[in-house]
């Protein structure tokens, strides 16, 4: 697509170095908080828009908390504990890294400390906390899942063997208890917690899928195969809602908006293309662009969708009309 033709970002952020992972946080208590990874440090800071904030002139982002990071970030997951509005403060987070580890921060804006996970044995592709904090998912190239207890000593308590890389894990709020898990081979499963047993299984047939989601609505999942977004109705368990060829060399992440469940962001190549998709239509209704592939990430309330550029932090307005 000529670049004549995608939309300008709304608002930017420009930051010194390359930015590798962004994440809103998705939690009401925390949602004016983002995580910009960068290669060797984590920058915590908030972010408000004037429609939430009378007090704010378009975008006001404002950095609190820089953490050391000493290799290459893969995945943020945001814990649902984190709130700067109690005494003591909590913020907490966790970082995949290139070395195969997870990293677990927690601060109470004086004191830091961080913990090491290892037992993953290739890059870890997604990490994921389930609704309570108790447990962090991560999913991984070396044909694993894993839960980690994070509140005691940060050991792995389960481990889930796949017949592919892992995509993507993703808990969901309404389903304590129950989180999927988005094979590279198309393979999706949601698996039980305390059984550790598959209850659920689809194939998306289209090789290779690279990231899913499950967005506010507990019985649609979102997939991104071979630049084609699927659409599953797991509450009737048909075949699933195929468009065409979106990113003809492929998509790489799909992210249901948490407010509006019929707003889909993919992005993928050529040309680093951010498209929004109203699913209801069948309509594309926003195609914005990026430099370097960051990852992106919907704000927790307002109709905007963030992204990281290279350096720059970009932020779409999504017109809901």
């Amino acid at each position: 697509m000529d670049e004549a033709l995608t939309v300008p970002p709304t608002f930017q952020l420009h930051f010194s170095k390359q930015i590798y992972c962004v994440e809103l946080s998705q939690y009401e208590w925390s949602r004016h908080l983002i995580c910009i990874a960068l290669a060797e440090e984590i920058v915590i800071g908030t972010i408000k828009f004037q429609e939430e904030d009378e007090t704010v002139e378009d975008i006001a982002y404002n950095p609190l908390r820089t953490f050391r990071h000493d290799t290459r970030p893969h995945a943020i997951a945001w814990s649902p504990e984190t709130s700067l509005s109690v005494v003591p403060k909590v913020l907490m987070f966790c970082i995949a890294g290139a070395d195969f580890r997870i990293r677990l921060y927690t601060s109470n804006m004086t004191d830091d400390t961080v913990c090491e996970m290892e037992g993953h044995k290739d890059y870890i592709n997604s990490i994921c906390y389930e609704t309570e904090g108790e447990i962090l998912a991560s999913a991984s190239d070396d044909h694993t899942c894993k839960l980690w207890a994070v509140k005691e000593d940060e050991k792995c308590i389960s481990t889930f063997y796949l017949t592919s890389p892992g995509m993507t894990i993703r808990f969901h709020p309404e389903k304590p208890g129950k989180f999927l898990v988005g094979e590279k081979n198309g393979q999706i499963h949601m698996y039980d917690v305390r059984s550790q047993q598959a209850i659920m299984s689809l194939d998306a047939d289209i090789v290779p899928l690279m990231s899913i989601d499950w967005g506010s609505n507990p019985f649609k999942i979102a997939g991104i195969a071979a630049g084609k977004l699927l659409l599953w109705d797991i509450s009737n368990l048909s075949l699933p809602q195929e468009s065409g060829p979106l990113h003809i060399e492929g998509g790489l992440i799909v992210k249901f908006s948490p407010v509006y469940d019929h707003l889909v962001a993919t992005i993928g190549r050529p040309d680093n293309l951010l498209k929004i998709r109203n699913v209801k239509s069948d309509q594309e209704i926003l195609c914005g662009q990026v430099k370097l592939i960051g990852g992106i990430t919907w704000h927790y309330s307002e109709p905007y969708i963030c992204a990281a550029s290279d350096r720059e932090i970009r932020f779409w307005k999504v017109s809901l009309n």
